[in-house]
């Protein structure tokens, strides 16, 4: 996971130096970045795939002919034993993220959903629909206590899915305090917990696509009978199958467990929830301070880096400049893991950044600072340089962790698209470079704050249209959808 605690922080940060940065051409526009934010705030709990407050796992893969089938709010002991039966019947896995009071009052269905050979998730205690509104204490405790349900018959799930998929701020401390990971859906066929039962069959497979997550229900309201929604379920199973698409457990389809199994805690330890990792301890407004802290300084120092050398050293010289900068980069420095199995991609700019910084304040000298973004440049080109000789280029190695499956001609492609990328690094870092030497501050400060963003963003933006119109591989979105009618193109993958 990344240093950033979650999109939340980021976008935040994000906001915040688009704001500073606004201000100093007119008041007014420092309004805009601030409300885009109130916004996202404000619809992001609605769209359980944005993952906007807490890292949240949607779908596997989009290049595997794969899908996830997962059942919400049991267990259900009308339902359960001729959903287990239909499901051994079809060979196929499936996920049941249960409720804590129904597995309390049915602890055998969950030994028999494990011993099918099935997985099984935390859905909360009670499966308020206002849970994301309640406390934080609240959140923390009603996972908790399903969590120590599941724990008295030998169950410790690792993933947890909010009612509805609904998020809010106030959960990322609770499931690192229980040691989850969130898990929603991409396939929603709205059934309103098996309410809205006539069509299901239809609805799911005429949305479903590789990578899915498909959420379903096994509980049903008392007034429903079992057989139309059991014969609606083996429909699914059987366009699923049709459709050429096989259902796999949800764990190897998002890469990460879903659950282990231990011996029954004892009974008295039914109210202490598993303990999670090591991670920060939940305190109110304080602890979501510091915790986005290192994300809004991240964004702060490597987003406005040069802006603020201008800016600071007009105001309060070169050694207060690299002071606060140090302890920008120190804040910045705390969310960023690395280990020695799993080492930061660039850990080298991290130290160089401080030793240039502490040479500023040291020496109170300027051009330490004015040094960085060649340094960067320089650094990034001889990592993409080193990698075409390595046997595979860093694009090509980006590009597969989305299509692993790559054509001969996409990975010469990739090929070609790292030396364009050397190159471009080797001309900005020229630039950065010349003008730290020769020209005004404020022209580097303008270059390298400002314009150097703007030609990485069109190079992005140029690259994405020349893949698209080679190779196709468009997605569903609002985007690949105009750029596929645009370049005459069918939409070719999901």
């Amino acid at each position: 996971m990344s240093g950033i605690p979650s999109r939340a922080h980021a976008a935040a940060g994000g906001a915040f130096v688009s704001a500073a940065l606004l201000a100093l051409v007119h008041p007014l526009a420092a309004t805009i970045p601030l409300a885009l934010f109130v916004l996202a705030c404000l619809l992001a709990p609605f769209f359980p795939g944005w993952g906007f407050f807490v890292p949240t796992a949607t779908h596997g893969p989009r290049t595997r002919r794969a899908v996830a089938v997962t059942f919400d709010d049991g267990p259900d002991p009308r339902t359960l034993p001729a959903l287990l039966g239909l499901l051994a019947r079809e060979k196929v896995p499936a996920t049941f993220f249960v409720v804590g009071r129904s597995a309390a009052a049915h602890p055998t269905l969950v030994r028999e959903i494990v011993e099918a050979g099935h997985e099984v998730g935390n859905h909360s205690q009670t499966h308020d629909p206002f849970l994301m509104l309640r406390s934080r204490r609240r959140v923390e405790a009603d996972i908790g206590e399903c969590q120590g349900v599941l724990a008295r018959v030998g169950v410790t799930p690792l993933v947890f899915r909010p009612p509805a998929g609904i998020t809010n701020p106030r959960l990322l401390g609770a499931l690192r305090r229980h040691g989850l990971a969130c898990v929603t859906f991409s396939c929603r066929p709205l059934d309103f917990g098996n309410r809205r039962l006539k069509g299901l069959k239809h609805r799911v497979l005429g949305r479903v696509r590789p990578g899915d997550i498909v959420v379903l229900h096994d509980r049903l309201p008392p007034d429903v009978p079992i057989a139309p929604w059991l014969e609606e379920v083996a429909g699914i199973l059987d366009g699923l199958r049709e459709k050429g698409l096989r259902v796999a457990p949800l764990s190897e389809l998002v890469g990460f467990g879903v659950m282990r199994t231990d011996p029954p805690a004892p009974a008295d330890d039914a109210s202490r929830a598993p303990q999670a990792p090591p991670g920060p301890p939940t305190g109110g407004a304080w602890q979501a301070i510091a915790s986005g802290a290192p994300g809004a300084a991240r964004a702060l120092f490597f987003g406005a880096f040069p802006l603020l050398v201008a800016g600071g050293v007009a105001l309060v010289g070169a050694r207060g400049t690299a002071l606060l900068l140090l302890a920008t980069l120190a804040v910045a420095r705390v969310g960023s893991r690395s280990t020695a199995s799993h080492p930061h991609p660039f850990a080298g700019l991290w130290l160089t950044g401080a030793a240039l910084l502490a040479l500023a304040a040291a020496l109170d000298d300027t051009r330490f600072m004015l040094a960085y973004p060649s340094v960067v440049n320089a650094v990034l080109l001889g990592t993409f340089a080193l990698s075409l000789r390595s046997g595979q280029p860093v694009v090509e190695r980006l590009a597969r962790q989305i299509t692993p499956d790559l054509l001969p001609a996409e990975v010469r492609y990739c090929r070609t698209v790292t030396v364009v990328w050397c190159a471009f690094f080797a001309s900005n870092g020229s630039v950065a470079t010349a003008l730290a030497l020769w020209a005004p501050r404020s022209w580097w400060a303008a270059y390298c704050g400002a314009i150097s963003y703007l030609l990485v963003g069109t190079l992005f933006a140029v690259e994405y249209l020349v893949r698209k119109r080679r190779f196709g591989r468009y997605g569903r979105g609002p985007i690949d959808r105009f750029l596929a009618r645009f370049l005459g193109s069918e939409v070719v993958s999901s």
